[in-house]
C-alpha cells in the first residue's frame, strides 16, 4: 500500500481551480488544515536561525526573536482589518516568517559589511594621512642624503671627465707617430718592392748565362775528357781552352805561369775530380785577376768559340762555352751584387721599423684598452648620477605630493572623522534597522499605505522602543 503527501498553499486561486478541476483531490482525501503558528513557536524558530547569526550581541537575540513573533501576529492581525474593511485577503504562512528570518540575515550580513568597510576605509585614510605627515621629516632627511650623494657622483664623473681627456689627447699623439711610422714603413716597403724586382730582372739576365755553363757541363763526361786528354799535341785553340779553365780553377786566384798542354794535362789529372771541380766551381766569387787574363787573354781571341773547337775536339767545346758563360754570370752577378746588399739592408730596416710599428700599435692599443675603460666607467658614473638624481627629483616630489595632500585633506580629515562617528552609531542601530526593512519587505507589500503606515509607525516601532532593545 502506498500513501502519497499533497501539499497546498490556500494563498490564491491556485488550490480553489484545482479542486474544481479534480474533485478527487477533496472527496478522495483525507485534509489536514495545518493552523497558524503561535506565539511561543515563532519565538522559538526565529530565536533557533538568529543563535547561527554572526554579529549580534547575546543580549539583543532573545528581543529580535520577540520582535520577529510580534511582526507575524500584527500582520495577520492588520490582514483581518484589511479583509473586513476592504475585502481583499492578505496571506501570512509560516513561509513568509521563515522569508523574513532569512532576509534579515542576509541583510545584516551585507549592511554590517558595508558599514564596517566604508568606516575602515575612512579609518584607513585618516591613518595614512597621519603616516604621510610623520614621513615627510623622513623623507627629508633621506633626500639630504641623496643630495650628499647626488655631489658625489658630480665630482667623480668630473674626475673621469679630466682623465678621459688626457688619456684622449695622449692616444691622439700616440696615433700620430703610429701614423708616421706607418707611412715610413709603407715607403720602405715601396723602396724594398722596387729593388726586388730589379734584382730578380738582373738575376733573370744571369739565369741564361747559368743554364747555358750548366749545359756545356752536361756536355762533358770521363769518355770525352779521356779523350781529350789522349791528344799528344792539340791544335792552339785547344789548349786555349784548357789554359782559360785552369786560370779560372786556379786555387785561392793564383794563376799558373805555366799553361801549356803538358800541365793542362796534369791540370786534369783524374777526369772525375776534374769533373767534379768544374760542377761545384765557386761562380760568384772569380779573383780578379783571374777574370783579368780570361778576358784579356783568352775571351778576345776570334778562335775561342765553342762552334770552332767543335770541330777539334767536342770535349774542348764544352769547356770553352762553360769559360765563356761562367763569366757573362759573373758580369751580372756583379751588376747584382750591390743591389741585393742593398735589398738586404732595406730588409733590414724595414723589420726595424716593423717592429718599431708593431710596438707603437701595441702601446696604442693598450691605451685604446685603458681609454675604453675609463669610457666604460664614466658611462656607468654618468647612470649612477642620472639614478641619483632621479632619486632626488622622486623624493622632492613625493615630499611636495605628501605635503600638498596632507594640507588639502586637513578638512576632509575632520569631515572623515565624524564619518566614523556616524558609521560608528549606525552600527549601534544597525541590528533595529535591519529588523524594520526585512518585516516591511516579507509583510507589507499587499497593504495600502494607510495599512503600512499604522504597522510601521504604531506596532513596530513602539515595540522595538518600548518593549526591546536591539
Amino acid at each position: 500500500m502506498h500513501n502519497i503527501i499533497l501539499c497546498f498553499s490556500p494563498v490564491g486561486q491556485t488550490l480553489r481551480g484545482r479542486a474544481r478541476k479534480f474533485p478527487a483531490i477533496v472527496n478522495c482525501t483525507a485534509i489536514d488544515w495545518f493552523h497558524a503558528w503561535p506565539q511561543e513557536a515563532l519565538v522559538s524558530v526565529s530565536r533557533r536561525f538568529i543563535e547561527e547569526t554572526k554579529g549580534i550581541e547575546p543580549l539583543d537575540k532573545d528581543s529580535i526573536s520577540l520582535f520577529m513573533a510580534h511582526v507575524h501576529t500584527s500582520v495577520n492581525e492588520m490582514s483581518t482589518r484589511y479583509y473586513q474593511n476592504e475585502r481583499r485577503y492578505n496571506y501570512t504562512t509560516p513561509k513568509s516568517f521563515l522569508e523574513q528570518i532569512s532576509l534579515f540575515k542576509n541583510l545584516l550580513k551585507k549592511k554590517q559589511k558595508e558599514v564596517s568597510e566604508k568606516k575602515e576605509h575612512l579609518v584607513n585614510g585618516i591613518q595614512k594621512l597621519k603616516t604621510t605627515a610623520s614621513q615627510v621629516a623622513d623623507l627629508k632627511a633621506r633626500l639630504a642624503s641623496q643630495e650628499a650623494e647626488l655631489r658625489l657622483r658630480n665630482d667623480d664623473a668630473e674626475a673621469l671627465i679630466t682623465k678621459i681627456g688626457l688619456q684622449t689627447e695622449k692616444a691622439s699623439r700616440e696615433k700620430a707617430i703610429a701614423d708616421a711610422e706607418e707611412r715610413k714603413v709603407t715607403a720602405i716597403q715601396t723602396e724594398v718592392s722596387q729593388k726586388q724586382r730589379e734584382c730578380e730582372v738582373d738575376v733573370l739576365k744571369a739565369e741564361p748565362a747559368l743554364v747555358a755553363a750548366t749545359a756545356a757541363l752536361n756536355t762533358l763526361n770521363r769518355v770525352n775528357l779521356t779523350e781529350l786528354k789522349a791528344f799528344p799535341n792539340p791544335p792552339n785553340a785547344v789548349t786555349n781552352v784548357t789554359a782559360a779553365v785552369m786560370v779560372l780553377l786556379a786555387p785561392r786566384g793564383r794563376v799558373p805561369k805555366d799553361r801549356s798542354w803538358k800541365a793542362a794535362r796534369v791540370f786534369m789529372g783524374k777526369v772525375d775530380d776534374f769533373l767534379q771541380a768544374l760542377i761545384n766551381y765557386d761562380k760568384e766569387h772569380i779573383p780578379e785577376n783571374c777574370l783579368k787574363v780570361v778576358n784579356e787573354q783568352y775571351l778576345k781571341d776570334p778562335e775561342f768559340n765553342p762552334s770552332l773547337i767543335r770541330t777539334k775536339s767536342f770535349a774542348a767545346a764544352g769547356l770553352c762555352a762553360w769559360v765563356i758563360n761562367i763569366m757573362k754570370f759573373y758580369e751580372v752577378y756583379c751588376d747584382v751584387e750591390p743591389k741585393r746588399q742593398a735589398l738586404a739592408q732595406a730588409n733590414f730596416e724595414l723589420a726595424a721599423a716593423t717592429e718599431k710599428l708593431e710596438a707603437i700599435r701595441k702601446k696604442l692599443e693598450a691605451l685604446d684598452r685603458h681609454l675604453s675603460r675609463l669610457t666604460a666607467s664614466f658611462e656607468k658614473a654618468i647612470a649612477k648620477k642620472v639614478q641619483c638624481q632621479e632619486e632626488v627629483n622622486q623624493t622632492n616630489k613625493t615630499i611636495e605630493l605628501a605635503n600638498r595632500l596632507v594640507k588639502e585633506l586637513e578638512s576632509e580629515k575632520i569631515r572623515w572623522g565624524q564619518s566614523i562617528k556616524s558609521f560608528e552609531a549606525q552600527e549601534k542601530t544597525l541590528c533595529g534597522d535591519v529588523l524594520l526593512t526585512a518585516a516591511f519587505v516579507s509583510y507589507v507589500g499587499s497593504f495600502t499605505r494607510p495599512y503600512r503606515q499604522e504597522l510601521v509607525d504604531c506596532k513596530w516601532v513602539p515595540f522595538l522602543q518600548h518593549k526591546v532593545h536591539p
